[in-house]
């Protein structure tokens, strides 16, 4: 069964991959495997993702506009090429306060 919306070894522009939708938060999976996902996700102003207290770590990286992360209760404004590692077990949330895009990676080891 195949879990990406993607052939290996074809170019591709994260830019391209989701188109902003009003009042929703868009995603497409890039790669999906036992220890490792990595999405890509157009938020539109106002949407918010809250994580719970997950097992697994995140890569965050921007790839376009401003975001809000909260990770552990301490708020951090993104904006395009900023990154942020969530460790796992803690609470955070995305919040746009504009319209941004961004790559999640998710850590699924240890």
């Amino acid at each position: 069964m195949k879990n990406s919306e993607f052939e290996e070894s074809i170019k591709f522009n994260l830019l391209d991959l989701l188109n902003y939708s009003t009042n929703t938060i868009g995603v497409k999976n890039i790669v999906v495997e036992n220890t490792c996902v990595i999405q890509v996700f157009a938020f539109d102003f106002g949407k918010v993702q809250l994580y719970e207290k997950s097992p697994f770590s995140r890569f965050i990286y921007i790839i376009e506009g401003k975001a809000e992360v909260v990770i552990n209760n301490n708020s951090s404004f993104m904006q395009t090429g900023d990154s942020v590692l969530i460790p796992r077990a803690v609470g955070s949330s995305i919040e746009a306060n504009l319209p941004f895009k961004m790559i999640c990676t998710t850590i699924k080891n240890g």
